[in-house]
This record gives C-alpha cells, sequence and structure tokens, in this order.
C-alpha cells in the first residue's frame, strides 16, 4: 500500500531544491502525552462499547523536543496514533511555519511486506506432515496482494498454501520505506539551527468511553452503595502510557470522518482457485495468511480477546466544559493498544433510593410491571454531581452473597435531576386492567395490582393520553406529561383503580 501523500523527495523535488538538501529530524517518540477521549456518537446508553471497532475518538496532545538545523528539514513524528486523523494535526511551539504535513501510510504488515517483495526473491519453507522435515527454497513472488500467492520455483510456477500443507514465506530484511510504527511527517524551513519544546495535538478514531456501574441494594432495600467506573477502550496500534487522561460526557456535532486507519489493513489473505479456473473454494484450510517476520510490538495484531485491566480506585474530577462535562482522571493512566481499561469514577455509599415497579398504560392495554430503582441526583441525597451516560448491573446480598437483580442503562444526568434503573418484570408482582362498563361513547375500567411479596410495594401506572374525558376513582399525579397512579400495595394484597374514558365525539 502506497503512502497518502508523495514522499519527502518529491517535497523536495516540488520545492525547487535538490534530494540531497533535504535533512530528516526523527521524533522516536513524544515525553507526555494527554489522552482526551469522546464516546462513540452514535451509540445509545445501553449499548456496550464495541470492544473489536469502537466508534469514538480522541483528542491526543502530546509533548516532544526537537532540535532542527538550519534549513529545509523534515521531521519524523513516529508513534502517533495509527487511527489518526492528519488533517486534524495542529503544531504548537516551532519558530517557524509548516510546508508540508504527510502521513506515512506504509506500515509494517503482512500485506505491506508481501506488496514490497512484488518480483523480489524470497525464501519458501515448507514442513512435510509425515515426517516433520523442514525444507526451504529460494522463490519469486509473482503477484500481488490480492490473489493467490503465485511464486516461481526452479521447479515453475505454483500457488502457495492452497495444498493445506503448511508453507510459509521468508523475507531476507524489511523493505526500505516500511516504518514500524505511524509516523506523521511536516516539512518546515528554519532560518537557524534551534531546540524546541513542541505540542503536536490531533484527533485519532477507535477510542471509546463508557461508565459502568455497580449498585449494591442495602438490607430493607430503602439505601445502596452505588460505585462506577470509567472503562476505557482503544483498537489503536499505538499505546500512550503513563497519559494524562480525560473523558468527556456530552454528543459533540462532529462529522463523521474516515482514519487513516480504515483506510489499510495489515492482514494478508489469500485465495484459491481449482484447476480450470472458477469460483474461489470456499474451504477454510485453503484461505490461509503468509506470516512475516515478527513485528514491532506496536504493530502486533489484535490479540485472540480484548485485554481488559482493571485498577484500582482514583479520584476523578469533574469540570466544566462548555456545555459538556469533563472528568479528569487524577492519575496518569496507560491507554493501552487493543484493550479496556477501567479505573474507579465515584463511590458512594449509603444512598437513599426507592424501589416502585411501574407499568404504562393505553386504555384497557397494560404493560407488566417493571422494578424500578430510583435515586435523587442531589448532595443532601447522597450524590449531587453529574453522572455519565452508562450501563448498571444491580446486586441484593442473599446469604450473604451478592445476587445479581438485573441489568440497566442511564442516560447522562444533570444534578437534580431523578436517575431511574429499570430492571425488569417480577413473577410476584403482576396487574390486569379489565372492562367494567360500557355505555354510549363512555367505557370503564378497573386496574388491578396484585402483589405476592410478604411486604408492601410501590405501585406507579402511567396513562397515555386519549382523545376524550379521562377520569378516575382517585386523585392522580402528572409525570413526564402523562396523568400518574402512585399506589402503596400491601404484602400479599391488591389495590385497584377505576377510570373511564368518554371518546370525543
Amino acid at each position: 500500500m502506497r503512502g497518502l501523500l508523495a514522499p519527502a523527495a518529491l517535497f523536495a523535488a516540488l520545492g525547487g531544491l535538490p534530494a540531497a538538501a533535504q535533512q530528516v529530524v526523527t521524533s522516536a517518540g513524544p515525553e507526555k502525552v494527554s489522552v482526551t477521549v469522546y464516546r462513540a456518537p452514535n451509540r445509545d446508553s445501553d449499548e456496550a462499547i464495541d470492544r473489536g471497532n469502537p466508534d469514538g475518538y480522541a483528542l491526543i496532545t502530546e509533548t516532544r523536543t526537537l532540535t532542527l538545523p538550519a534549513g529545509r528539514t523534515t521531521i519524523r513524528f513516529e508513534g502517533v496514533a495509527g487511527n489518526i486523523f492528519p488533517e486534524s494535526a495542529i503544531i504548537g511551539g516551532l519558530a517557524q511555519g509548516v510546508r508540508e504535513k504527510n502521513l506515512d501510510a506504509d506500515l509494517l504488515s503482512a500485506r505491506s511486506l508481501y506488496d514490497r517483495a512484488l518480483g523480489r526473491r524470497v525464501i519458501i519453507r515448507r514442513t512435510n506432515k509425515a515426517t516433520g522435515k523442514v525444507s526451504e527454497e529460494q522463490a519469486t513472488i509473482r503477484s500481488g496482494v490480492d490473489g493467490a500467492a503465485v511464486v516461481q520455483t526452479g521447479d515453475g510456477v505454483e500457488a502457495l498454501q492452497c495444498t493445506g500443507l503448511p508453507e510459509t514465506i521468508l523475507y531476507e530484511g524489511v523493505p526500505q520505506g516500511l516504518s514500524a510504527k505511524p509516523t506523521l511527517s511536516i516539512e518546515v524551513d528554519s532560518a537557524a539551527a534551534s531546540t524546541s519544546t513542541i505540542t503536536l495535538s490531533y484527533l485519532a478514531g477507535g477510542f471509546d468511553w463508557q461508565a459502568d456501574y455497580v449498585i449494591r441494594l442495602l438490607p430493607g432495600g430503602e439505601r445502596a452503595d452505588i460505585f462506577a467506573w470509567v472503562t476505557l477502550a482503544s483498537s489503536d496500534v499505538t499505546s500512550f502510557a503513563q497519559a494524562g487522561t480525560q473523558v468527556i460526557a456530552g454528543k459533540p456535532n462532529r462529522e463523521s470522518t474516515p482514519s487513516f486507519g480504515d483506510f489499510r489493513s495489515g492482514s494478508l489473505s489469500r485465495q484459491c482457485w481449482p484447476i480450470g479456473g472458477g469460483s474461489p473454494l470456499i474451504s477454510p484450510a485453503m484461505v490461509m495468511a503468509a506470516p512475516p517476520p515478527p513485528p514491532a510490538p506496536e504493530m502486533m495484531m489484535a490479540r485472540a480477546a480484548t485485554d481488559i485491566v482493571v485498577t484500582g480506585a482514583r479520584k476523578v474530577a469533574q469540570e466544566e466544559l462548555g456545555d459538556f462535562k469533563l472528568y479528569r482522571i487524577a492519575d496518569p493512566v496507560t491507554v493501552a493498544s487493543k484493550a479496556q481499561k477501567q479505573v474507579g469514577l465515584l463511590s458512594k455509599e449509603s444512598v437513599p433510593v426507592a424501589i416502585v415497579y411501574a407499568s404504562d398504560v393505553y386504555e384497557k392495554d397494560v404493560d407488566d410491571p417493571i422494578m424500578v430503582i430510583r435515586a435523587k441526583n442531589r448532595r443532601e441525597a447522597g450524590l449531587g454531581l453529574p453522572l455519565p451516560a452508562g450501563q448498571a448491573a444491580v446486586f441484593e446480598a442473599t446469604g450473604g452473597r451478592p445476587i445479581l437483580v438485573g441489568e440497566s442503562s442511564t442516560d447522562d444526568k444533570a444534578v437534580g435531576e431523578d436517575i431511574e434503573f429499570k430492571l425488569g418484570t417480577s413473577p410476584s408482582v403482576s396487574v390486569d386492567a379489565d372492562e367494567v362498563i360500557r355505555k354510549g361513547r363512555r367505557t370503564g375500567y378497573r386496574l388491578t395490582v396484585t402483589n405476592a411479596n410478604p411486604w408492601p410495594i410501590a405501585y406507579e401506572a402511567k396513562f397515555a393520553p386519549v382523545d376524550g374525558r379521562f377520569t378516575a376513582s382517585a386523585k392522580l399525579g402528572k409525570r413526564d406529561g402523562k396523568a400518574l397512579w402512585a399506589v402503596l400495595v400491601p404484602a400479599n394484597g391488591t389495590a385497584t383503580l377505576d377510570y373511564s374514558i368518554r371518546l370525543s365525539p
């Protein structure tokens, strides 16, 4: 695969300078790095992070020290994110302006090695399955990266890895121009030699984050311990060690832009055809990849399972960022390649909660009651801080051990808002609506709630608006613009509500 922009030699030619006059300064990596992660904009709060393909992005700011000679120089920033959006790169601290920016797309991978070896000699290593004997012979690659691996040996032309035999391509070395790290290059003109500390900031895809809540109901069900994690995910090939890390709650308006990583694939897939042509054979044994020599650690392909690292609780400070909320993790965090990491967000003990069973009602159609845990996001109620959207697992102790009660999710909640975790239906609470009278345009119904628990429960029914007059046998409240019946149902008992609907003429 070729670079996205012209190589440095062509830059020099376009600038009117001989290629020999071009100087190159390489920055092997940042001295300090900060990673600010934004959530996937189209992922709902009840959806988990896509571990294989996180669809959020990050703002990465690196600090590097450069010593530049006088004259025209190409600066190579190695170790940037593989999914960088090169057009977003901003460089501060240089005394001179940037003439050109170039993202080096030829990275060391199985695909790029094979592509660069076209027409060149390689070594074919074969293993005899019966005897285990290993043999090697020279060959010349005669096909490109797409299709069958056609090579020419002393015995003629053949397609590799289409017989089911163990066969491996060995390369003599890494071709010139292939980089083991994603690299951003810029070209500058310096009036004099200088040493500068610069900042490199850019956006990169392949990141995501979410809050994960663990709620432990205390005996009696009126209080709960609430713990929350920040879960960070990265699919990038670059790790950012000991990074200052922030996460942003909210949804900034940003156009969807393919990252550099979307344009390249490091894998190499082979296809085989039967003699005489025709469609590719589908047998998995015949679709194999030609493994290259071991790449640098930064370029290792994704592991079979995503690494998940859980750290101890860290202090996370919440800050304002315009209309968004920024959560700053106090301690440095290593945002590792192809991995997930969890750090503590908050820990609140004995928070007052209420357990309610709730249904939605439309005329005589009523939903099964859903168990809902509610809390008030106020300081006097044990919380009182902006809570980011995420998923929640609710536990209750039984026999001295925590048992999962249910799982739920919540949207972003500001201070002062009520928080709800909807869990699921209960076999001990049921509700029915029966028609009891019909007279002209008026129809009467009776709603009956049955509680089989040996303790009283709170029940709520929200009535959808109807085209007509709605009346009820009890005083109703309001929630979300709908009529609300709230009642305490006694242990092993029932509660009823009579209501009627008179349709409009």
